[in-house]
């Protein structure tokens, strides 16, 4: 029998708001191969028997972990089973779907991809944040915080000027350090700022970009952050 890699988005916040395509996966694989932000009520819809394998990657993890759970794939694959990569949000969103794909087809592995809601645009819309407004907002850039930190200063200076909504992901731990780049890159210190996590349910705070400079404290668990006029008429 010939084994398939789905590539599955596991959306955001939980069963509630994953597609019914990869529902559907899930509860058919052979193997389901998870990522650390997958919401843990996704892995109760396995069929009974299936091998559950976290494969989440921690922060600092270099490029041999990448390619140890490509690995892995191809080796389930290739023994006939049916895998799904489970990857939190969208798999082509930061969630490094492109490499895994062109990794998995190197291989002569069958594979296919199953998008998901990702959290740049879903955690906004549940939190009742629009990133686009008529007259206010006509375009939308999601940068990720996530670079190695000789990259950052130049990264996000380049994008300060951006004229619409800018959506950050993977920041929380370097926020204060990111503010101060897009301010001393031209950004407008007063631009509203909506900081939404989802750890433990769905949370909001609201700021200017220049209160984000220096600030020690960190908000909980993984998020986005919204940077854009489009969320003034939401800040209260």
């Amino acid at each position: 029998m010939k084994g398939k890699v789905y590539l599955v988005g596991a959306g955001v916040l939980g069963v509630e708001n994953l597609t019914m395509h990869a529902h559907r996966l899930i509860s058919e694989a052979d193997v389901i191969l998870y990522d650390r932000l997958v919401d843990s009520s996704l892995l109760k819809l396995a069929k009974p028997g299936a091998e559950i394998v976290y494969a989440g990657k921690e922060p600092g993890d270099g490029p041999q972990k990448q390619k140890e759970l490509t690995e892995m794939m191809v080796c389930y694959a290739r023994s006939g089973k049916i895998v799904v990569r489970l990857k939190s949000g969208d798999p082509f969103v930061f969630g490094r779907g492109g490499e895994e794909l062109i990794s998995l087809r190197e291989a002569g592995i069958d594979a296919e991809v199953v998008p998901g809601l990702t959290s740049a645009v879903a955690l906004p819309t549940l939190a009742c944040i629009p990133l686009t407004m008529r007259d206010i907002s006509s375009s939308v850039l999601i940068l990720t915080g996530h670079l190695a930190k000789p990259e950052e200063e130049a990264y996000f200076k380049a994008h300060a000027r951006f004229p619409g909504t800018v959506v950050l992901l993977m920041s929380m731990s370097s926020l204060s350090r990111i503010s101060r780049y897009l301010v001393e890159g031209g950004m407008s210190p007063e631009r509203p700022v909506a900081i939404i996590t989802s750890s433990g349910g769905l949370r909001k705070e609201f700021y200017r970009l220049g209160e984000l400079i220096g600030r020690e404290d960190r908000p909980d668990g993984p998020g986005v952050v919204v940077i854009g006029e489009v969320v003034e008429a939401f800040m209260h």
